[in-house]
């Protein structure tokens, strides 16, 4: 399957995909960081405010814990 993800304004710097394979976050230049669907390639949310470009997302590793944390740096 091949998708494309569109809506970020600025170079995507950083990506990470959850365990199952459904979800995707990529970090932007544009001080934003975008969760998807990868199963349907919708945009799910934006998380905005970051003064800074973010450079490293991170996703927990167990695909066991209920809600998805999100890690910035």
């Amino acid at each position: 399957m091949k998708i494309s993800l569109t809506g970020q304004k600025d170079a995507v710097i950083s990506v990470a995909i959850n365990p199952d394979g459904e979800t995707l976050v990529s970090g932007s230049a544009d001080k934003t960081i975008k969760i998807w669907n990868l199963q349907t390639g919708k945009l799910q949310n934006t998380l905005s405010g970051h003064t800074k470009s973010v450079w490293r997302v991170a996703l927990s590793q167990d695909g066991k814990t209920t809600s998805k944390r999100i890690f910035i740096s």
